[in-house]
């Protein structure tokens, strides 16, 4: 079943006292940010047939050539693979193609999230479930800062950890510093 069409509208409207300039600012911003929201969205619908998930979309560049970076995980602790960016970068190549919303060339970069992105949302915590991860507090849990283990979830505000050495301990979202996944090198 063909998907259906995907339309780009901004709305935009000059502030009084604003000079052309400004305006032209303002109108390009808001298609700017317009074009990322859809892509976005065209991404999302793509990737998830493939059992991946969206986590970022940048969109850098000028109208002649952008650079369209996407980042994709896969929830659990498999996480994602280089078959799996190389096979999602040519599906959403073609769906970019396909409703022509760039203009012009643009250069498509498709990859994991990386070890070294901060592990935020809810839903990062989501994905990260199973995964091996390296957390330092703000303040003592259980008499330490820094905890290295299996990431068990997150449930109301409080992360879950097998931690190598202490078990299983529950720390408050508000006394983590940072969150990642172990490099493991």
């Amino acid at each position: 079943a063909a998907s259906p069409p995907f339309l780009l509208g901004a709305r935009f409207s000059a502030s009084p006292g604003d000079s052309v300039a400004e305006s032209r600012d303002k109108m390009s911003g808001s298609r700017h940010l317009a074009l990322i929201e859809t892509l976005e969205k065209l991404s999302t619908e793509v990737v998830s047939k493939m059992g991946l998930e969206l986590v970022e979309l940048s969109l850098r560049g000028s109208s002649k050539h952008r650079v369209v970076r996407v980042d994709l995980d896969r929830a659990g602790p498999r996480g994602i693979e280089i078959g799996d960016c190389r096979r999602a970068s040519s599906e959403l190549g073609d769906a970019f193609d396909r409703v022509e919303l760039l203009d012009a060339g643009y250069t498509l970069e498709v990859s994991s999230p990386g070890l070294d992105r901060p592990i935020l949302t809810a839903d990062d915590f989501r994905r990260n479930t199973g995964r091996r991860v390296e957390i330092e507090t703000n303040s003592p849990v259980n008499g330490t800062i820094h905890f290295v283990g299996v990431l068990l979830g997150l449930q109301n505000d409080r992360v879950r950890l097998r931690d190598d050495r202490s078990g299983v301990v529950e720390i408050e979202l508000e006394r983590i510093a940072t969150t990642r996944q172990e490099a493991g090198i």
